[in-house]
């Protein structure tokens, strides 16, 4: 799977998602607001990506209703490494940027990865880079978090296997 900047302005951003040569969903992303709409197949929805906790350390996913669907923290010993948490299941991910950006989600190993999903330009460079500084930047984690709602979708769920790479 790989992620695809197909347009861009300065209020919005336009993702696809792609795996074996055909889109599998479709992301408009608008910074000012940090919401993201999401097409899939005839389903379309709404997510609002927030800094909340203590010290606006934990970047919360919520639906078109508010409700909370999951949430992105980092490991502070390891930069390129965190902890995702959605629909009550706690996953882990890292972050590769050589030799493009690749974004890695798992269960207990880095071994057997749940998903493994690569960041690549229109123009076949890579410009995006998943990993700036010590974490994610604001404007990055609603790519993770749209390939994790992905994942949870049931026609998704059957076909984890073939999307581990």
């Amino acid at each position: 799977m790989k992620w695809e900047l197909t347009a861009t302005s300065p209020n919005q951003e336009i993702y696809a998602l792609w795996h074996n040569d055909k889109k599998v969903l479709a992301l408009d992303f608008h910074p000012f607001t940090n919401s993201a709409r999401i097409e899939y197949a005839d389903e379309k929805r709404v997510f609002l990506i927030r800094k909340e906790g203590f010290l606006r350390n934990k970047t919360v996913l919520r639906d078109e209703y508010g409700m909370r669907i999951g949430q992105l923290g980092y490991e502070k010993s390891n930069a390129a490494t965190g902890v995702l948490e959605l629909n009550d299941e706690k996953f882990f991910y890292t972050i590769h940027n050589n030799p493009i950006a690749e974004l890695v989600i798992y269960k207990e190993t880095k071994d057997k990865p749940f998903v493994t999903c690569g960041l690549q330009a229109g123009n076949g460079n890579t410009s995006i880079k998943l990993s700036k500084g010590d974490q994610l930047s604001a404007s990055q984690h609603f790519l993770l978090m749209a390939v994790c709602w992905y994942m949870f979708l049931p026609v998704a769920k059957e076909n984890t296997v073939e999307y581990a790479l």
